[in-house]
C-alpha cells in the first residue's frame, strides 16, 4: 500500500467533506429543500444559478417529496466526484527521496499546485472579482508556458503546445479586461467564437500525448486528462433522457458542468505529485541537432523573438475575421462587392470554388495554414503559407481598387474613402441585403495577411541564418 506524504490531513478533509455530505443529503430528504446540498456541491447558491420559477424546479417546491430524491442522488455523485478531488489533491506526491529535479521541473509543480490552490479558493468563495480572475487565469498562463520547458525534450510538439496555451490564456484574460471596461464590441469578438474552447483543446491533447512518452507521468494521471475532454460528450448523452423530467434535467446539467472541470483539477493536482515521486524518471530527451552555442544568451533572446514573430503571425490573420465574426459576417468580399451576380455568370462549379474561398478566407482560414507552416518548418508549407497569404492579400487589394473606383465614379469621394479604410462597425450596412453592421473593409484582411507574411519570413530567415559564433538557431 503508497504511503502519501500528507495522506493523513488528506483523509481528514476528505472524510469530513463526505460527513456533511451525508447530512445534508438526509436535510434535503426531510425538507424536501436541496439548496443547502446544492450549495455543498456545485459551490455556488441556487439562487444565482436559477432566480423565479425556475429556482422552484430546482428546489422541488411545486413537485413533492417525491422529486427530491434523484435530484439528491444526482448532486451526491457529483459531491462524491468532489471528495474524491480532495483526497487526491490533498494527498501530495508518494512518500520516499524525491527523484533529482532540475528547475524548469520544479517551477512547474509550483505553477501546478498554484493552479490547485485557486480552484480550493474557488470553492470556499465562489463569486471573485474581476481582478482576482485574471489572477487565476494567469497561473494558467503560468502552467502552459511552464510545460514547455519540461516536455521540449519529449516531442517535437511543445511549441504548439507553448502557442495554444498562450492564446487561450491571454483570450480569457482580453475577455475579462474588455468586460471591466464595458468594451461591448470588443469583448463580443472574443466571446462570440469558439476560439478559446480550440485552443485549449490543442493544448491538453498536446500536453497528454507529450506526458505519455515523456515518462514521469503515471498512466493513470494521463487517464484523468482524458476523461475531462470526453466527459463533456458523455455526460450530455447521459442526461439526454433526463430533459423529459420536469427539475431533474436542469440539477444534472449544471451538475455536469461543475464534474466535468473536476476532473481537469485532479490531472492537474496529479501531475505535480507524479513530478516528485519517487519512481518517477524522465525518458531520455532527443539529441540536439546542433553543439550548444559558444554565447547561449544571445542565441535565447533571438530564438524567443523567431518564437513571437511566428505566433504573431498565426494569429494576426484571424483578428480582421473575428470582427467579421462577431457581427455575423463569414464572408469577406461579397459583402462590399455583388459577387452574387459575378458567380452566377461564370457556372456552378467556378461559383462553389467561389464561396469555398470566400467562408475560408473570412473565418481566417488562412491562419490554419500559418500555424502548420510555424510548426513545421519545411519549404513546402513555408511556401503554401506565404502563397495563401499573399494570395489572399493580392484579392482584397484588388476587390478593394475595383470597388473603390466605381464608388468614387458614382458617389463621390467620401463614400469611396469610407469603403476602403473604414472601420466604424456602428455603421448601418445599407445595400439591402438584411445586414446590420458594415463588414470589415477586405483591406484589413489584405493588410493583416501581409503582416503575418513579413513576420513568417522573418522567423524563418533568423531560424536559418548562421549567427556570428557559427551556429543556427534550433527550432
Amino acid at each position: 500500500m503508497r504511503r502519501y506524504r500528507l495522506g493523513i490531513p488528506a483523509m481528514l478533509v476528505a472524510g469530513g467533506y463526505v460527513v456533511a455530505l451525508a447530512v445534508s443529503a438526509v436535510s434535503a430528504l426531510v425538507s424536501d429543500d436541496i439548496g443547502f446540498l446544492w450549495r455543498l456541491t456545485l459551490f455556488f447558491e441556487l439562487e444565482e444559478a436559477a432566480p423565479g420559477s425556475l429556482r422552484r424546479i430546482l428546489s422541488g417546491a411545486d413537485e413533492g417529496p417525491s422529486a427530491t430524491w434523484p435530484k439528491v442522488l444526482v448532486l451526491l455523485a457529483a459531491g462524491g466526484l468532489w471528495a474524491w478531488a480532495l483526497w487526491q489533491s490533498l494527498r501530495g506526491p508518494v512518500a520516499g527521496p524525491r527523484p533529482p529535479a532540475d528547475r524548469a521541473v520544479r517551477l512547474l509543480r509550483v505553477a501546478l499546485y498554484a493552479q490547485v490552490a485557486c480552484w480550493l479558493a474557488y470553492v470556499i468563495v465562489p463569486a471573485w472579482p474581476w481582478w482576482a480572475a485574471v489572477l487565476d487565469v494567469l497561473t494558467l498562463l503560468a502552467v502552459a508556458v511552464a510545460f514547455y520547458p519540461v516536455l521540449g525534450p519529449a516531442m517535437g510538439l511543445a511549441g504548439l503546445a507553448l502557442f495554444a496555451g498562450v492564446s487561450t490564456n491571454v483570450l480569457v484574460i482580453t475577455g475579462e479586461v474588455f468586460d471591466v471596461l464595458d468594451w461591448h464590441v470588443a469583448g463580443r469578438v472574443v466571446e462570440s467564437t469558439g476560439l478559446i474552447a480550440l485552443t485549449e483543446l490543442i493544448w491538453l491533447v498536446v500536453v497528454l500525448v507529450a506526458q505519455h512518452r515523456n515518462g514521469r507521468w503515471q498512466r493513470a494521471t494521463i487517464g484523468y486528462g482524458i476523461a475531462y475532454l470526453i466527459a463533456p460528450i458523455v455526460l450530455v448523452l447521459a442526461g439526454l433522457p433526463l430533459r423529459f423530467v420536469s427539475g431533474l434535467g436542469n440539477v444534472f446539467s449544471e451538475a455536469a458542468a461543475v464534474s466535468a472541470g473536476v476532473l481537469l483539477m485532479i490531472w492537474t493536482a496529479r501531475s505535480a505529485h507524479d513530478l516528485a515521486d519517487p519512481h518517477s524518471r524522465p525518458a531520455p530527451p532527443r539529441p540536439l541537432p546542433l553543439p550548444l552555442p559558444a554565447r547561449p544568451h544571445a542565441l535565447a533572446v533571438t530564438a524567443w523573438l523567431t518564437v513571437a514573430a511566428r505566433l504573431a503571425a498565426c494569429v494576426i490573420p484571424i483578428v480582421p475575421a473575428l470582427v467579421n465574426l462577431a457581427y455575423g459576417h463569414l464572408l469577406w468580399i461579397t459583402p462590399h462587392v455583388p459577387m452574387r451576380q459575378l458567380t452566377y455568370l461564370v457556372g456552378d462549379v467556378m461559383s462553389t470554388l467561389w464561396w469555398a474561398l470566400e467562408f475560408t478566407a473570412g473565418a481566417g482560414g488562412v491562419a490554419v495554414l500559418v500555424l502548420i507552416a510555424a510548426h513545421r518548418g519545411t519549404r513546402r508549407t513555408f511556401r503554401v503559407a506565404m502563397t495563401a497569404l499573399l494570395l489572399t492579400a493580392a484579392a482584397g487589394l484588388t476587390a478593394v481598387a475595383g470597388t473603390t473606383a466605381i464608388t468614387l465614379f458614382r458617389g463621390g469621394l467620401s463614400r469611396g474613402y469610407s469603403l476602403a479604410f473604414g472601420i466604424d462597425l456602428g455603421l448601418p450596412f445599407d445595400r439591402g441585403w438584411g445586414m446590420e453592421h458594415q463588414a470589415m473593409s477586405p483591406l484589413w484582411f489584405t493588410a493583416a495577411c501581409l503582416a503575418s507574411a513579413a513576420l513568417l519570413w522573418w522567423a524563418r530567415v533568423m531560424r536559418a541564418t548562421p549567427l556570428d559564433y557559427g551556429h543556427r538557431i534550433p527550432a
